[in-house]
Formats: C-alpha cells, sequence, structure tokens
C-alpha cells in the first residue's frame, strides 16, 4: 500500500493512502492536516488513476514542488519528494523504481537554509502568503481561557515547547507595538512611531510606509526610513508597482530573497542600480480594506528575511491600520457633525440625514415636479426699522425666524432661505412629501398662532406678519456657479407664491387655487375672488383659510 512520508519540524511520520482522492492542507478537514501557516487551507491533492497516484496543485498561493520543479500536475514515482512549504513529504511504494523486491531507502532531500533563517523552497526565491492565513499564526483567543479563569502563565504551560518561545516573543512584541501606536497623538506621529519600531524588530537597511491618495488609486511614500540616515525623502526608496499591486490588491504579504533575479523586479531599472537584494512587502490591511502597504528591503544581501519577520510585519501592518481606520472615522464623525450642525439651521431633520449621507452635497440634478411654496414675512418691516434700535430689529427678526423655522421642520419642510425679513419654504422638493400643500398650511397655521402668542405677552412691541403659499410645477434642483451652488425652486408657481404675500390681510393665510383644493377637506376658506397679481397677466382666485 503506497504511504506518505511527512517530515516536519524534525519530526517524521507515516500516512497510508488508503482513499482514492487525498487532501492535504493546513485545516482539520483535509485528510492530511499540515500544521505550516506557508501551506493554504486546501493545499494539493492525491488522487488514484488506475495503479498509479497523481499530485495535483490546488492553486496555492506557495505552489507545489515535486523534486525541485514547481507543478500543477504530476504523476509520482517511488521516492518523488513532494514539498509544500516547511514540509518535506516522501512518496513511498511497496515496490521499489527499479522493481526489484527491496525498496531502496526513502532518499531524503533537505530544503537549503539561507544566511538569516529563510529556506529556499526547491529553488523559489518568492514566497507570497495570504493575511487571513497568516492572522492565524498570531491569533491569541483568550476568551474561553479567561472565563475559565486560566492565567496566561497557565496557557503558556499548554502550549507545545516549540511554540512557546515564538508566541511568547510575538505576543510581547505586538503588546508593545499596539500600546505605542494607540498612545501616538497624531497619525502621522504614529506612521513615524510605527516605522522606527519596525527598524527595531526587523533586520531591515530602508523601508517606506505607502498610503493611497484621497482617491483610492495611487499609492505615494508616507514616511521612509533608513536605518542609518534616519528619515528620507521617499523618492530616495524604489518600490516595484509589480509587488505593491500584487501586495494591496490580492491582501498578500511577500518576501523576494534575492530581488536581482527575480523578474518581478527586473522591470525596474533602480532595482539593479542600488543593488536591492531582498524585499519584504506587506498591505496596511484591516478585514477587507487595504489602506497601503510597507515595504522594507535590504542592500546587497539574499535571505534577509525570515517567515517570521513575514508574519510579524504583517501583524505590525495590521495594528497599523487599524489605528488609520479609527482615525478616518473620528475625522468622519467631526465633519458630519459640522455638517449636521450647520445644516441643522436651514434644513428639517429628515433633510440634514439625507444631506449627510451624501457628504453634504443635494446630489440632485435639476428636475421639474409639483411643489408647494410658503412665504412668510414681517409686515412693515420698513418702518419698524425707524422706530427700533438695530439691535431690537434684529432681535424680533431672529424671533421670527425661529418661530417660521421651528413650524416649517415640525411639518416635514425645507427652509429654502431668509430673505430679508421674509422666510421661503418648499414642501415636495428636495425630499417627496405626501401632502406638501397641507403640510404647508399647517405650518402657517402654526406660525400664526405662536405669532398671537408672541403679540399678547409683548404688547410693547407686537408685530404682523403676511403668508402666501401656491401649489403648481417648478424646477427643483441644484442653482448657480461652481463657486456657489444654492439647492431651490424656480417657476411661475413659486412666484405666485411670493405675490400672494401682497394681500392687505395681515395674521392669514392667503393660498392659491391649487392648494385649496388639495386642502379643503380639512380647512375652511373664504374666497377673495379673481385677482390680478402683479407682475401676471391673468388673473387668479385666491383664498383666505378660516383658522
Amino acid at each position: 500500500m503506497p504511504k506518505l512520508i511527512v517530515k516536519q519540524g524534525g519530526q517524521t511520520r507515516e500516512v497510508i493512502l488508503t482513499k482514492d482522492n487525498f487532501c492535504i492542507g493546513r485545516t482539520p478537514e483535509n485528510d492530511l492536516e499540515v500544521k505550516d501557516s506557508l501551506i493554504s487551507r486546501r493545499h494539493s491533492s492525491i488522487v488514484r488513476r488506475g495503479d498509479r497516484f497523481v499530485v495535483y496543485d490546488l492553486g496555492s498561493s506557495n505552489g507545489t514542488y515535486v523534486n525541485q520543479d514547481r507543478i500543477e500536475m504530476r504523476v509520482l514515482e517511488n521516492g518523488d519528494v513532494i514539498r509544500l512549504g516547511d514540509t518535506e513529504i516522501t512518496y513511498a511504494e511497496d515496490r521499489p523504481r527499479d522493481g526489484s523486491k527491496t525498496a531502496p531507502a526513502v532518499p531524503s532531500v533537505a530544503a537549503e537554509v539561507k544566511p538569516g533563517g529563510m529556506t529556499d523552497f526547491a529553488g523559489s526565491r518568492y514566497i507570497v502568503q495570504h493575511v487571513d492565513d497568516i492572522a492565524e499564526s498570531f491569533k491569541f483567543d483568550l476568551t474561553d481561557a479567561f472565563s475559565k479563569g486560566i492565567s496566561l502563565r497557565d496557557i503558556e504551560k499548554q502550549l507545545p515547547a516549540e511554540r512557546t518561545g515564538k508566541d511568547n516573543r510575538m505576543f510581547f512584541i505586538l503588546f508593545q507595538v499596539g500600546r505605542a501606536l494607540s498612545t501616538a497623538p497624531t497619525l502621522d506621529s504614529m506612521i513615524e512611531t510605527s516605522m522606527r519600531l519596525i527598524f527595531d524588530i526587523i533586520n531591515c537597511e530602508r523601508g517606506v510606509m505607502l498610503t493611497f491618495d484621497r482617491a483610492g488609486t495611487e499609492l505615494s511614500p508616507r514616511f521612509a526610513f533608513h536605518r542609518t540616515r534616519g528619515a528620507i525623502p521617499g523618492a530616495d526608496i524604489p518600490v516595484s508597482k509589480t509587488i505593491t499591486n500584487q501586495v494591496v490588491q490580492e491582501k498578500v504579504s511577500i518576501i523576494t530573497s534575492d530581488a536581482l533575479q527575480d523578474p518581478r523586479f527586473m522591470q525596474g531599472m533602480s532595482i539593479v542600480q542600488y543593488n536591492i537584494r531582498s524585499a519584504l512587502c506587506v498591505p496596511l490591511w484591516e478585514e477587507k480594506k487595504s489602506y497601503g502597504a510597507i515595504y522594507l528591503d535590504n542592500l546587497a544581501k539574499s535571505y534577509a528575511f525570515t517567515k517570521d519577520d513575514l508574519e510579524l510585519l504583517t501583524a505590525i501592518a495590521n495594528l497599523t491600520a487599524i489605528r488609520m481606520k479609527q482615525e478616518e472615522l473620528r475625522d468622519r464623525l467631526k465633519r458630519e457633525e459640522m455638517l449636521r450642525a450647520n445644516l441643522s439651521k436651514y434644513h428639517s431633520p429628515d433633510v440634514v440625514d439625507m444631506l449627510v449621507s451624501r457628504g453634504g452635497e443635494m446630489g440632485l440634478e435639476v428636475v421639474e415636479k409639483e411643489v408647494t411654496v410658503l412665504f412668510a414675512d414681517v409686515e412693515s418691516s420698513t418702518k419698524l426699522a425707524e422706530r427700533l434700535p438695530p439691535s431690537e430689529l434684529a432681535a424680533l427678526l431672529n424671533e421670527f425666524f425661529l418661530m417660521a423655522t421651528t413650524a416649517v421642520f415640525q411639518y416635514k419642510g425645507h427652509v429654502n432661505k431668509f430673505i430679508g425679513d421674509e422666510v421661503m419654504a418648499i414642501y415636495g422638493a428636495p425630499l417627496d412629501h405626501p401632502e406638501p400643500a397641507l403640510a404647508a398650511v399647517k405650518t402657517a397655521a402654526a406660525i400664526v398662532k405662536e405669532l398671537e402668542r408672541h403679540n399678547q405677552q409683548h404688547q410693547d412691541r407686537p408685530y404682523n406678519v403676511r403668508i402666501g403659499i401656491n401649489t403648481g410645477r417648478a424646477i427643483a434642483g441644484n442653482v448657480g456657479t461652481p463657486v456657489r451652488m444654492e439647492y431651490t425652486v424656480i417657476g411661475d408657481s413659486v412666484n405666485t407664491a411670493k405675490r400672494l404675500c401682497s394681500f392687505p390681510q395681515v395674521n392669514r393665510i392667503i393660498v392659491g387655487e391649487n392648494t385649496w383644493e388639495q386642502v379643503k377637506h380639512v380647512f375652511k376658506a373664504n374666497c377673495l375672488g379673481e385677482t390680478l397679481l402683479k407682475g401676471k397677466e391673468k388673473s387668479l382666485r385666491a383664498y383666505e383659510i378660516v383658522l
């Protein structure tokens, strides 16, 4: 019966191929689980084809190698050595290759260990690892342990001996890095702190943190550092776009152990010019978003970075990106708070919510729609200005504007503008309203009621208002110039509403015929007959709402 001889971490075990389709990967659902962070969840499979077995690569990041060759599919021969990450698997049959009855000793082809601890897997100089896979190697899920009252020291005793030292070092470093990043006062100081900490931990000569521009399309240097020169211009460190694009787009971490021999780097002449030998690049990642990348390199030294360096830098990049996200959310909340405070002075809460969700822009093209427009102005404000000091007149008008705005917002209207001593409100735009005419008349009734209360309480400084309301088609949308845009409504129906304020009745509500048709089921009115308004060629029928 064919078998697999698995060598990993100085230990050897044998697995019998008892299935026709035998899966190998990092997770328990595989037939052969190999705990190696360089191996994909489902890395490769060995399938029976007649009396032979065939090994397939299942689209893994770091590939499947048979006898030093990277393969997609290979028919296995007795003694073939399969390499997956750090793991060596030898395929052994009951019969030897030459057909004799005695099987020769299985050859052991060791991976070549290069300076710095990086293993050259069957000649491969390029290692790619997805950050989700790396995250598992530094994930500390202590919830269950803490709920049972188990201390960190107890947890350490339960860890296998080969993991204890690495996990303790990883936990300590990430704790220190997290504390330093969380206490940095600004985003720029956090980025500088992050890069300096990386140089304390990883043996690199140069490094640069790249972040996306505002459009989120181009990477540019945010902070660059040299081990002997300190902070340097980002342009001093050439970075392969091929590498960084793969890192941020596929959310993978990459080590190239000999950049001068790596075809991905050869397209950049600066790599040759600066004699860059080793490079390590990881994404600034937080859940599904990449904020940029961290790139490190080493001049004139191949195999400078280890798998532990890759995992540690990926973890640090994750902590850095989390802080970036926090800063991003904090800035957005501040902008929204300021925007909401400004918009709330002119718009109802519903409109404010809509505008905030769109970043303060109406985002509406100019359209024609039916709206109801309300105008309310202070009667004889010119005479008031003659007998009142400017400060008292301003206080009176502010009181009126507050009174009108409160009523407009109560009935889901939009305060379009203040014009001298006049308020203009819109119903049905920019947000649709189920009963815009009725809402406008109810608003006017609330203004009149509140004004009567004010005049009774302040008989020394009473004032009166005229209110005109009209319903009809109008052009609604952003109007103005690139320097100043304003949302408003324009049209004959709007002009008519304005002209209805010219009736002599004060503290009364004058409406056009279209408005009356939509509110007569709720209100009563006195018909004022046909009237020719200023600037109009045709007369219209007006109504006075009875309160």
